[in-house]
């Protein structure tokens, strides 16, 4: 064991390089771990010394690996999934019936929280167990038995079945543009209030994609801009009538049903990623994973939009 201890290099080193090397991005990797960037940059650097070879190749945008690093990455990743894995099948042990269950911050809030309690009084002998993230929740690392992910459904090492596609809009408080026409083209939207998430995921459709989608260019966010790190806050600031949010459509459909939100323009943009149910590939399903799974996924198809659905934009 002193030999063990004496020849790795420091465990919070080898945290910081894999989530720096999977995210390609320092900054990245210091929030999904909640420290700084300065302090992801000196592990970086720490391991760089201990082990005397360089890691990453800093001078490009994103950074990649030499291939040092990536053999390291690969041992790295190799031995904390199998350490994870095990420390997961550990915790399901201890606490048999519960089911864990991670998606993002919006998807979280705005989806799944609100039909929790229907599976909750329909199966009491469960437990459930949410974790909210952004980034996602990885369910290989052995924390979580299912993961809600929006993309194409075909990450490696995951099994992931569809439960429903989106639709993006501008959408705001009808009093935002009382006693006056609302923005009727894109052009018009640009010159709107515009409420803006940072980029916690590449697959989210920002603004400057939105009107790149338009064929427009939005230039550098105003000094007043209102800027959000999570997706339920900048919709509620939209409720409220500080600006025009981009809504997904099955996120806000609530807001939108309600009246508290309306679409602005008559654009929809439908992406071709989807939300997915995901879970380890090779990982047999607990019973009770495997009762939520069902139940879940019979919630996406019933909870399924199509661009008829909404109401026509404010005129």
């Amino acid at each position: 064991m002193e030999r063990l201890r004496r020849d790795l290099p420091p465990p919070t080193s080898l945290i910081a390089f894999e989530a720096a090397a999977r995210l390609c991005n320092f900054t990245h990797a210091a929030r999904e771990l909640g420290v700084s960037q300065a302090a992801v940059s000196r592990q970086i650097h720490n391991l760089e010394d201990n082990l005397g070879v360089v890691l990453f190749r800093r001078g490009a945008r994103p950074i990649s690996l030499t291939s040092e690093g990536q053999r390291l990455f690969d041992a790295v990743t190799t031995g904390l999934r199998q350490i994870a894995a095990v420390a997961g099948d550990l915790r399901r042990s201890s606490q048999p019936g519960t089911v864990t269950v991670a998606a993002s911050v919006a998807m979280t809030s705005l989806w799944l929280m609100p039909r929790v309690a229907a599976f909750r009084a329909d199966h009491p002998g469960i437990a459930l167990r949410v974790i909210a993230a952004d980034p996602y929740s990885d369910p290989t690392r052995g924390e979580v038995d299912l993961a809600i992910r929006f993309g194409r459904g075909d990450w490696a090492g995951l099994e992931a079945l569809p439960l429903f596609d989106d639709f993006v809009m501008p959408v705001a408080a009808p009093a935002l543009f009382a006693g006056q026409r609302a923005p009727a083209t894109q052009e018009e939207l640009l010159a709107c209030p515009l409420l803006h998430l940072e980029d916690v995921d590449p697959s989210w459709i920002p603004w400057r994609s939105w009107f790149a989608r338009h064929d427009l260019a939005q230039t550098q966010r105003p000094r007043d801009a209102f800027t959000f790190n999570a997706y339920p806050n900048m919709i509620q600031a939209a409720v409220d009538g500080q600006g025009v949010a981009l809504g997904w459509a099955h996120l806000v459909r609530r807001e939108l049903q309600r009246g508290e939100l309306v679409r602005i323009t008559p654009a929809l943009l439908h992406p071709d990623e989807k939300q997915h149910l995901t879970w380890p590939a090779g990982r047999a399903l607990s019973p009770e994973a495997a009762i939520f799974c069902d139940w879940i996924v019979a919630q996406g198809t019933t909870d399924a939009v199509a661009a008829a659905d909404f109401a026509p934009p404010l005129a």
